[in-house]
């Protein structure tokens, strides 16, 4: 039971550090809201989207590379952080050098503030996975909360009263960053770790053929995830991309949920794939995940009618149709993510990728066909369409691994529950009634679900043996 409750450990450490910068996050949505119009949010979240897009591409995913070789206690440390980080210098230095050509012809688009971001994000990204990886896991989830601390206190300066709009966005964000980067760096000693004579050409090329396939992984990621983004901004207009974006946010909870535990489990799962009961391992935690995250999805439904009313402007109430959509794309997606963990033990990263492009050829295509009929709609069904494709290959592909062990009765009763209670939140006028019966399908949920009953009992037994 060690490696259940380090999983849970991990997780718990990393939910207080998520939730904090989530929350900080969140509670920013109806500034941006106030401060910027459909058409300006719609802007910064396309080069918001455009920056996490390119963060893999220009830092060659070597930060996910350091992240996985730095778990094996073997590896020297000290020569890993430095070969990635000698690379990530120089293509650092080269994005500041193209900035001013770009500048010219993307001169609406704020590019040299955007080109600050991208490298503050490709550092973030590197420093806090390999302080992870090396066993700061507290000062890692600390430094998404002095991240979003940061961003959110130049956000209310920099659009509040300096009214800066668009690019005080951009500004804020970059300023987050870098505050996370400065707090990992001093928080964990990491200076130690700075020696550019510890530059490895041999090793470099062992983690360029692991990381190297997670590039156009990624893409094909970006694709199935945000090139809806894309599409809505050109196909209907920036402002229906505001509208769109800001749906997304409530739903993207569940992303949360997915992000706090993927961050556990890759370390849980790089520590026990090799264990004789890795398939009860892998198992268990994929099907108690699905049941959390779509009663996480059911609680969102139920609440998302009062969210808009109180909460948002009401240019951008009518989103709120496609929240149901979009909760099922993220739990598909949060699937989707624990399944690639598996794949990132295993090292297989060639078919993390293959299944990634299916998924994201899919959902192109159906974008491209469903947004002229059934507008933002369309480019909410496309995404859930292929994120379940996307699951549904790992899944099939896994379970012939020998690695993963499918309790369909149960993923059957979670979806209907689910579609049940959509139909009522899309039919019934009162709010009160359609929490009611979305927290009483929640409590029969529970009670049916022997797992889950068993997982409290045991839960309960330990405390009054402790007692």
């Amino acid at each position: 039971m060690n490696k259940y409750k380090k999983l849970i450990n991990n997780s718990i450490i990393f939910a207080i550090g998520n939730l904090g910068s989530k929350f900080l996050q969140f509670i920013l949505v109806p500034l941006y809201s106030f401060t910027l119009s459909t058409s300006d949010f719609g802007t910064a979240d396309f080069l918001t989207q455009l920056v996490y897009l390119l963060t893999p591409i220009v830092s060659l995913e070597l930060y996910d590379a350091a992240f996985r070789y730095a778990l094996d206690k073997a590896e020297n440390k000290f020569v890993l952080f430095n070969t990635v980080n000698t690379i990530l210098l120089g293509v650092s230095l080269l994005v500041f050098f193209v900035t001013p050509f770009l500048a010219t012809i993307f001169y609406n688009y704020h590019i040299f503030i955007t080109a600050i971001f991208l490298v503050a994000n490709v550092y973030f990204s590197f420093l806090s996975n390999f302080v992870r990886a090396i066993g700061y896991v507290k000062q890692f989830a600390v430094s998404g909360i002095v991240n979003a601390f940061f961003m959110g206190t130049f956000s209310v300066v920099l659009l509040v009263f300096f009214k800066l709009g668009l690019r005080g966005y951009l500004i804020s964000f970059s300023i987050g960053l870098i505050a996370g980067c400065i707090y990992v760096v001093l928080s964990t000693g990491l200076g130690r770790f700075f020696r550019f004579n510890s530059f490895n050409k041999l090793k470099l090329i062992g983690m360029l053929k692991y990381s190297l396939p997670l590039i156009p992984n990624y893409f094909a990621w970006w694709l199935n995830s945000s090139s809806d983004r894309l599409f809505i901004i050109t196909m209907i207009g920036a402002s229906a991309n505001g509208i769109y974006a800001m749906a997304t946010k409530i739903p993207n909870l569940i992303n949360l949920l997915t992000m706090i535990f993927s961050q556990s489990w890759q370390i849980s799962i790089v520590e026990e794939y090799k264990n004789k009961n890795s398939k009860r391992f892998v198992s268990n935690v994929f099907i108690s995940f699905f049941s959390i995250l779509v009663i996480g999805g059911i609680l969102i439904v139920i609440s998302i009618k009062p969210i808009y009313g109180l909460v948002l402007d009401k240019s951008y109430y009518q989103g709120w149709k496609l929240t149901p959509l979009l909760v099922l794309a993220v739990i598909y997606s949060g699937l989707s993510i624990l399944l690639e963990g598996v794949y990132i033990a295993y090292k297989k990263t060639f078919s993390v990728l293959i299944t990634t492009i299916v998924g994201a050829i899919i959902n192109v295509l159906l974008t491209i066909l469903l947004i002229p009929v059934m507008r933002v709609y369309g480019a909410a069904l496309a995404n859930t369409i292929s994120f379940l494709v996307v699951a549904m290959m790992r899944m099939i592909e896994i379970k012939k691994l020998g690695l993963l062990a499918l309790d369909m009765k149960r993923i059957l009763m979670y979806h209907l529950a689910f579609f049940f209670v959509t139909f009522i939140t899309f039919n019934e006028k009162s709010v009160f009634i359609t929490m009611f019966i979305g927290i009483l399908t929640v409590g029969v949920l529970i009670l049916l679900d022997k797992n889950i009953i068993r997982q409290m009992e045991v839960i309960l037994h330990k405390k009054i043996n402790k007692s």
